[in-house]
This record gives C-alpha cells, sequence and structure tokens, in this order.
C-alpha cells in the first residue's frame, strides 16, 4: 500500500503500537573536514585575522539504527555523544521533536520516520512541499581576485544569488567589481557585514558606493544588532534590501515596523520552531533565509526538505562547498537560477559517503 501524508499519521501509530521503531543503536563519529585547496589559505586568514581558531570544519555525524532495519543519518557542529547515549531502546517516535536531542539525532530521527512512511522527509513538514528550494553561493570576506574566482564558478554551477562577508580588511567596492567582472548583470549579490560597517552613516555611504553595480542587491547585519535606533534610519534611506539576524534582534519590533526585508535563521531550528517563524513572517510579508551553519551535505539536504515546506522561506544558505568533502554520495547539484530539487526518495534521500567518513574520521 501506498503511504500518503493522510494516512501516514494512522501507520505510524500502529507501527509504535506493535513496539516497532525503536532506536537499536546510535552511532556517532568525530570528523575533521579541511577547507578546500582553493580557499584554504585566504579562509585560515580571515579566521586569525578575527582571533578565531578554526584550520577546519568538525562536524559530528549521526548514524540511527532501528529494530525495523531502518538507518538514519544527521549532523551536529557540537558533540552529540551525551545525548545520543540515553536513545538506545527508546521509541523513534518518543524523540520527534524532543529538544532534548541533538541536531544530529533530530535530523536521523526525521529520516528514519520519513523512511518508514514512504516519503520525502519534506512531506512530514508539509503535505505540499514546493519541488525545489533557492539555494544561494556563498563566500567570506575573500581577496577580490578569488572572489571574483569564486562568482564564476558560482555562475558556472548555475547559481544565480551570492552572499558574501564584507570586513573592514577589504575593500568592499573593489569586492563588488571583481563579481561583476565575472557575473551577468541579473546576478544578485547580498554583502553580509556582521556588523562592521559600524554606524547607519557608513552604511549609507557604503551603500551609495556600491550603487553603480546592478549585481548590489541588499545588506545582511550591516551594524550591531541591538542598535535599532540605527536601524530605523537605515532602513528609510537604504536603497538596497535589508536583512538581519532573527535571534540577535528585537523580534517585535522589527516584525510590527518592518525594519527588514528578510530574517536569517539557522537550520537547527527545526520543525515547530522554524514553523512558528514562518507563520509571524507570513504575517509580516517578511521573508526567511535558512543558513546552514553545518558543514556537511547531509545538514545541507536536510535544510532543504525543511525549507521546501514554507513558502516565503526565500533563500536556503549553506557552506558546505567551502569544505574539501561534502560527505554524502549524491552531489548537491542546483538547476539554473541555483534552484535544488528535493529528493523524491523516501526519507532524507543522500547516501553516507562511508569511504569519506573513514577518511576524515577522528573519533
Amino acid at each position: 500500500m501506498n503511504t500518503t501524508r493522510r494516512n501516514w499519521f494512522g501507520h505510524s501509530a500502529a507501527m509504535a503500537a506493535t513496539g516497532r521503531l525503536k532506536v537499536t543503536k546510535c552511532e556517532v563519529f568525530g570528523l575533521r573536514i579541511p577547507f578546500h585547496a582553493r580557499l584554504r589559505d585566504n579562509m585560515l586568514e580571515n579566521y586569525r585575522r578575527e582571533g578565531i581558531d578554526r584550520p577546519d570544519y568538525k562536524p559530528w555525524i549521526v548514524r540511527l539504527h532501528t529494530d525495523s532495519g531502518l538507518v538514519g543519518i544527521g549532523e551536529s557542529s557540537r558533540d552529540p555523544r551525551a545525548q545520543a547515549g540515553g536513545v538506545a531502546n527508546r521509541s523513534v517516535y518518543e524523540l520527534l521533536n524532543n529538544a532534548a536531542v541533538s541536531p544530529a539525532v533530530m535530523m536521523a530521527v526525521y529520516d528514519v520516520l520519513a523512511q518508514a512512511a514512504g516519503v520525502p522527509i519534506a512531506k512530514l513538514f508539509s503535505p505540499e512541499p514546493r519541488p525545489a528550494v533557492r539555494q544561494i553561493w556563498w563566500s567570506h570576506c575573500l581577496r577580490p581576485q578569488l572572489l571574483e574566482a569564486e562568482a564564476r564558478r558560482g555562475v558556472e554551477l548555475g547559481y544565480a544569488v551570492h552572499k558574501v562577508k564584507a570586513r573592514r580588511y577589504e575593500d568592499p567596492v573593489e569586492q563588488m567589481a571583481a563579481i561583476a567582472s565575472a557575473a551577468p548583470h541579473d546576478y544578485q549579490v547580498y554583502m553580509d557585514a556582521n556588523g562592521s560597517f559600524g554606524s547607519a552613516g557608513r552604511t549609507l555611504a557604503v551603500a551609495e558606493a556600491l550603487g553603480r553595480f546592478p549585481q548590489m542587491k541588499g545588506f545582511e547585519q550591516p551594524i550591531a544588532h541591538e542598535d535599532i535606533v540605527s536601524y530605523r534610519q537605515i532602513r528609510k534611506a537604504l536603497p538596497l534590501r535589508l536583512a538581519v539576524h532573527w535571534e540577535a534582534v528585537d523580534v517585535r519590533s522589527f516584525l510590527l515596523e518592518s525594519l527588514c526585508d528578510a530574517f536569517v535563521v539557522e537550520d537547527w531550528q527545526w520543525g515547530p520552531a522554524l514553523t512558528e517563524k514562518s507563520e509571524l513572517c507570513r504575517l509580516t510579508g517578511q521573508q526567511l533565509w535558512v543558513e546552514n551553519g553545518l558543514h556537511t551535505g547531509i545538514s545541507q539536504v536536510f535544510q532543504a526538505h525543511q525549507c521546501a515546506a514554507y513558502p516565503n522561506v526565500e533563500f536556503t544558505i549553506s557552506l558546505t562547498h567551502v569544505g574539501e568533502d561534502d560527505l554524502v554520495v549524491e552531489p548537491f547539484v542546483v538547476q539554473k537560477g541555483g534552484f535544488y530539487q528535493i529528493p523524491k526518495k523516501p526519507g532524507l534521500g543522500v547516501t553516507l559517503d562511508q569511504a569519506a567518513l573513514e577518511k576524515y574520521r577522528v573519533i
């Protein structure tokens, strides 16, 4: 029998009643994935400048085994062993949307449940998810020559939107000139200053200097999030779109006063938390940019499944391509415009690359 969204809950309850879908084992793997060779030197230099000790990515992978034979996979940026150690012999249904478990375990739970229901994970969040999400290309604050090469690479891969870190140690005008030399006029660029523009005045001055580039579309967090007075000033005068991080601002004011066009949210706020944000933004007409702060294809594809369920998610963003390997067998390929087609197979729809797991595993 084909399992549909309508009968899935009844099917799940029947399986739970018979004791199936209990966790039999939860494997945890700690990895270290170097930055990709094309970006490594610049990435390491940037983190040194910012006083951050980050020579590589350190994802944690979970593989959840059940008594039904189904296996789910998930990813976390923090060590999930304390939480993962307590899930054996528990029902998978009991773990669903349990905030006490790590993102890695939760992703694996969704993977198992969707496999059991015979549907992609996206259909656990919505009966009619979008067939694709718009993924955007991401770069740190790279030197202009390297940023030009990255923009060209993004265009060649099919991306049409590019988010770039802006910092005081690089000239944003030189960076935009480099991108413009490699990208068509309809390529969209958003600069994420992480507060480094410092003031409303400098933000507006940078916007004016970048006005000659048709690709320049907006800023993310140009100044400190708590400076709401300056955000009001920027919002009135900025000729570009404006995004801020949901978790860092006075959300009520930004929603009610429409102080931004979009909120950036992190994808580990799964299920109900993301639904709440989506509904609030739907009421105010604002958009969501869901950013994947994790580092492998597991979280990248899980993010796509979630975001396909919410019509007002404008962009999905991930850092996976910055690493040397994405840890999954299936390549993350976008169509023209940067649209990623949601896998149609039951569950997550991608496979953990066992050879890569062994290569990068340290725990």
